[in-house]
């Protein structure tokens, strides 16, 4: 009885094992069938995620490179925006208010003064363009460079404005210009082609210095060295006196200007000129009142001369 027992543990612990050993043979297999397909599916995600890694780096090189593309645009548009507002300083547009067939060119002679600064900011709370012959004069680069940037003419009128000296010979007269003229572009970067003889081109006190045919001799230096010279066809009178009157200066431009679809405008800027500043408003209004719009002179401005 003893041995039966015996013999009947051994047999379920032989079952025992087998059974066990199925399981685990089981288990094995199925995991030897399913790790190379989870080895593969683990190496396809790695590969997936090195290929994502190498396409964000791309990404962000590309990004960068079309940032580097951008800031050059950005620079290049900056750039002929200058260019762009430098033309246009040199080619002053028409005045906004050009609704007419009727144009009056204010112009002043002598200057940069103090009252240049108040006639620019007359013109700019005005919204008016005007043409300023101007001198050679030292410590007014700031004058000069203001003309030119709220869109004026800067125009040549003489370096010395001695008519003893400039009026001498053609190569006096020449070299008074050209030193002005090449001032006036180093300190604006504008080089100025619109000029007006001292006294006109037609003045009678350059003989006296060169002859009665200097006028005759320096024109077409001036013409072919790429100036284009005005006279006036309204004289504000305001070089007849030292301080002319303000309503005399008023009733010569207005009463001048009639009847005319162009009027270029003598004035003065020098120190002395204070009434010319005084009357500018009624000029202004009453010119207005005339039918007249405000123009700069340029080079496509027809010529207005004497001679």
């Amino acid at each position: 009885m003893g041995y039966g027992r015996r013999k009947s543990n051994k047999i379920g612990t032989t079952l025992l094992f087998l059974l066990l050993a199925i399981v685990f043979g089981g288990c094995a297999g199925f995991l030897a069938y399913k790790l190379p397909e989870k080895v593969s599916a683990l190496k396809v995600a790695k590969e997936a995620v090195t290929t994502f890694n190498a396409e964000q780096v791309a990404l962000e090189e590309e990004l960068n490179t079309h940032k580097l593309e951008l800031e050059a645009v950005e620079t290049e548009v900056q750039n002929k925006k200058a260019q762009l507002e430098k033309e246009i300083a040199a080619h002053p547009s028409v005045n906004v208010s050009d609704d007419t067939n009727k144009f009056a060119y204010l112009t002043f002679d002598d200057g940069p003064s103090v009252n240049t600064v108040k006639i620019l900011d007359f013109l700019k709370a005005n919204n008016i363009k005007a043409t300023f012959f101007v001198l050679g004069k030292n410590n007014q680069d700031e004058i000069y460079k203001r003309i030119v940037n709220e869109g004026h003419t800067l125009a040549i009128h003489s370096n010395t404005h001695e008519y003893d000296k400039i009026y001498r010979s053609v190569d006096t007269f020449m070299t008074d210009i050209t030193d002005l003229s090449k001032s006036l572009e180093k300190i604006t970067g504008v080089k100025p082609t619109i000029m007006r003889f001292p006294g006109g081109s037609n003045n009678t006190i350059s003989h006296k210095y060169g002859g009665t045919s200097i006028m005759d001799q320096i024109i077409p230096a001036v013409n072919n060295a790429g100036f284009t010279y005005f006279d006036w066809n309204v004289d504000s009178s305001d070089a007849s006196a030292n301080r002319q009157d303000k309503n005399v200066i008023v009733n010569s431009v207005l009463n001048g200007s009639k009847g005319k679809d162009e009027a270029v405008i003598l004035m003065h800027d020098a120190p002395a000129k204070t009434t010319t500043v005084d009357a500018l408003p009624q000029i202004v209004e009453g010119l207005r009142q005339q039918g007249f719009s405000f123009r700069a002179i340029t080079g496509e401005t027809e010529q207005v001369k004497f001679k």
